[in-house]
């Protein structure tokens, strides 16, 4: 009898433990960051200028043009695609990110990356991934 007690008792407790569980969610990935100079034309886009990120035609950040020891500069963070939350929130691994300030520069969205990115007329990049993810 004591041990039908004891038994039921473990079982009970471990039910309560799975029912009291909940499931471990994912980590957001890392954001794709792009940084450089940007120019058109062969001289400095003027400080000011916007600088947008978009993928798939959606734009997920933008910035505002900087000078710096006599350059024109940007800095972005592309957000990635958060599993656990509904919509679309940014990249995933192989997307084609597009940067544009007048001229079309593309980089290959890459989770936790910090990429140097030139933006200039006429040149496009495609950066390297060592991983996919989907």
């Amino acid at each position: 009898m004591k041990r039908y007690r004891l038994f039921t008792i473990l079982i009970l407790t471990f039910s309560l433990v799975l029912l009291c569980a909940t499931p471990a969610l994912a980590v957001p990935p890392l954001p794709s960051s792009f940084y450089g100079t940007a120019r058109l034309n062969g001289t400095n886009v003027p400080a000011g200028t916007v600088v947008t990120a978009k993928i798939n035609g959606v734009q997920y950040t933008a910035y505002t043009i900087t000078m710096y020891n006599g350059n024109t500069v940007y800095s972005l963070d592309v957000p990635g695609e958060d599993p656990d939350v509904a919509g679309i929130q940014g990249g995933k691994e192989g997307d084609t990110a597009v940067f544009f300030i007048g001229a079309t520069q593309t980089g290959t969205w890459h989770s936790g990356t910090n990429v140097v990115l030139n933006i200039s007329d006429g040149t496009s990049f495609s950066l390297f991934l060592p991983f996919v993810r989907r």
